[in-house]
């Protein structure tokens, strides 16, 4: 893996792109296939039809049950011990099935997998900090993207059109004199922006790239999106193209933040919900209510905590049942005309978006903080960033003492020193667990400036 970043970052723009999108093509040919065709297919004809999803969850539950008591460890253990009998006659036995906490999912990881082919490997910091790296078929992940282009078909926006995508992956080298923060994946005629270098003396630079690639659709991390949006309004900038819909996703966005984002770009939003461990989607209709993908899982509210426990069926790789996620939602009992069929969201509460400011005063969101986590396999079981000066940032690390090592240590360091800058102090700390805020949630980030 090093050898592949050294070499995409030591080639020229053109090189580059042409890596994006041989990358793009390996994606594209491992997430579309007979599985996405199938479940898209089925979505389609499904669409205005009155379903009784409860019995449908029910049987797809306890085919998924069957099956991980089949090839997990874990779970064949767990369910001879409490007794469990398959199948369940309801959705409600599913609560005698403990919950799946992200520290257990982290530390037997090898015992919750499966023994069949899982190639495709998910990592996530995810909004708690906790480092995990999960796997699924490709089966799993194609039936994630029938999804997901569905919600998307809904309004509009069909698969081969022009989107521009918003990441927190870091495209651009630390020493890239040309000032262009992004690259092209032809293989889906998707161009990628850096959130990383978005600071008011490149926004007009990515406004600019903007109108000349004129986008159908704008997706991903919305913070990146936001700052631009504000600076274009601020200055009287105006966007020469008129998307069909944006999607953000991995981060919340408040009203006020979602009307910016209309005004400027002139498109409606559509909010979605997923994770990268495997959470059953919830999306946005076009009356504006989010409704849970029902044949994708199941999710619980935990009412002592308001947090909820996802039960996500196509997690073959790495089974997920009852697994406390970390978010936070509020179940809503209204119906909605749109015509699709499972539980409404009324609020999703659990995805915050702090941010950190780097030595040249760029803003370093969730979704770049997340990324740093995930490349390391499975070490860490928490993080949390403190900034309580311009220049200097606190790194707070609660490592596995059977897995960490001094080698990781030093590639903490050499990140971090990447992603902040080379005038920002950083200081490392391991410590035997992150306090907790009195809401009970540990937070990623704590930042101090004003």
């Amino acid at each position: 893996m090093a050898f592949k970043e050294n070499f995409y970052y030591r080639s020229p723009l053109f090189i580059q792109n042409i890596l994006t999108s041989l990358y793009g093509k390996y994606l594209t040919l491992e997430r579309y296939g007979p599985a996405y065709r199938e479940r898209l297919n089925e979505l389609i004809e499904k669409e205005g039809q009155e379903i009784d999803y409860r019995s449908e969850q029910l049987k797809r539950l306890n085919s998924f049950l069957e099956f991980s008591k089949r090839h997990s460890p874990y779970y064949r253990r767990l369910f001879d011990e409490i007794g469990l009998v398959l199948p369940l006659d309801s959705l409600e036995q599913l609560q005698n099935i403990p919950v799946l906490e992200k520290e257990t999912l982290r530390s037997r990881i090898d015992e919750v997998r499966t023994d069949i082919h899982a190639p495709v490997l998910s990592k996530t910091g995810g909004t708690t900090g906790t480092s995990l790296q999960v796997y699924f078929t490709k089966e799993d992940m194609q039936y994630r993207m029938a999804h997901l282009d569905y919600f998307k078909g809904t309004h509009g926006f069909k698969k081969g059109m022009r989107r521009a995508s918003f990441t927190g992956q870091p495209l651009v080298s630390d020493g890239q004199r040309t000032k262009v923060f992004w690259r092209f994946n032809k293989s889906v005629n998707q161009l990628l922006f850096s959130i990383n270098q978005v600071k008011p003396d490149t926004i007009p630079l990515y406004l600019e790239q903007l109108n000349a690639f004129a986008p159908q659709s704008l997706d991903g991390i919305p913070s990146g999106m936001i700052e631009i949006a504000r600076y274009a309004r601020d200055h009287g900038i105006k966007c020469t193209f008129t998307p069909l819909a944006i999607f953000p996703t991995a981060e919340m966005i408040n009203d006020e933040e979602r009307a910016l984002l209309e005004e400027v770009f002139r498109a409606p939003v559509y909010d979605q919900y997923a994770s990268s461990e495997g959470a059953p989607i919830v999306a946005e209709c076009k009356y504006g209510k989010k409704h849970l993908h029902h044949e994708m899982g199941i999710l619980e509210r935990d009412e002592a905590t308001g947090e909820v426990l996802v039960t996500s069926f196509d997690t073959r790789g790495t089974p997920l049942i009852r697994y406390r996620i970390g978010d936070r939602m509020t179940f809503s009992e209204e119906t909605c005309h749109c015509g699709l069929s499972g539980p409404i969201i009324s609020s999703i509460d659990g995805r915050g978006r702090s941010y950190l400011y780097t030595d040249d005063q760029r803003k370093l969101f969730e979704g770049d903080l997340t990324s740093l986590v995930r490349s390391l396999p499975n070490c860490i079981k928490r993080v949390q960033y403190i900034q309580e000066r311009a220049n200097e940032i606190i790194f707070l690390y609660v490592p596995d003492p059977e897995r960490f090592s001094d080698v990781h240590e030093k590639q903490l360091h050499h990140m971090l020193s990447r992603l902040f800058g080379p005038r920002m102090l950083i200081i490392l700390r391991s410590v035997p667990e992150i306090p907790k805020e009195i809401s009970g949630k540990t937070l990623l980030i704590k930042q101090y400036l004003n």
